[in-house]
């Protein structure tokens, strides 16, 4: 199985003296990401990021919204490595070092109700829908009412592709594991209800990305 629930891209990365990793991809998509986090980001709390691989959004995070107190996550020893150089590297000061976590576990090592914001980049293609669903219910077990999750990537639009290279990037990745691959937007509103969370908004981003902003309820 090529089930990646610890990454969140599987882009070249671009190793440097100090043991930081770098992603093409998470540089190009990194100030359309901001650009919408801006528009529903609260003004602070507690902000955990899942499958941060290299760090590098991380930093940029934190720098971002310095009010704001950010955890990075992963479990590959080199994107921990990587996260801590980052974070080393940023002086910036509502960083955490990163925690050891899963999305694809069943338990995560995160108090219930604590976190104001979750943060998913590229994970959901990459992973089962088994993965997905546990993903889901921790994200409504561990953000606090109101809480917001940014869920970020390639989607299908109720069962359409949205363009002919997601179509052969999709059938890719299913020729690697059979068990991952895209998701259905309507699949995520599905388990959203299922969870307590409603899907607030939804951004078009480039590369036919989309943005999903879901909110915990409130009371």
């Amino acid at each position: 199985m090529m089930e990646k629930t610890h990454t969140g891209a599987q882009s070249l990365l671009v190793p440097g003296a100090d043991r930081r990793l770098s992603s093409p991809s998470a540089a190009r998509n990194i100030a359309p990401i901001l650009a919408v986090l801006r528009q529903h980001m609260p003004a602070r709390g507690a902000a955990l990021e899942l499958a941060s691989g290299t760090g590098e959004h991380s930093v940029q995070f934190a720098a971002a919204f310095p009010e704001v107190e950010w955890t990075p996550t992963d479990i590959d020893a080199d994107r921990l490595a990587s996260i801590r150089a980052w974070i080393a590297a940023s002086g910036l000061a509502n960083i955490q070092p990163p925690l050891v976590l899963n999305a694809g576990w069943e338990e995560w090592p995160v108090a219930p109700a604590s976190l104001d914001v979750l943060m998913v980049v590229n994970l959901l293609h990459l992973v089962s829908e088994a993965v997905v669903q546990r993903l889901f219910t921790g994200a409504a077990r561990v953000l606090r009412p109101g809480g917001r999750w940014f869920l970020y990537g390639p989607f299908l639009r109720s069962g359409v592709y949205a363009s002919e290279g997601d179509r052969r990037f999709h059938q890719q990745l299913v020729g690697q594991d059979p068990a991952i691959g895209y998701k259905d937007v309507d699949t995520m509103a599905d388990l959203a209800a299922a969870n307590g969370l409603t899907i607030g908004h939804r951004h078009d981003m480039p590369a036919n990305n989309l943005m999903l902003v879901l909110q915990a309820a409130t009371g």
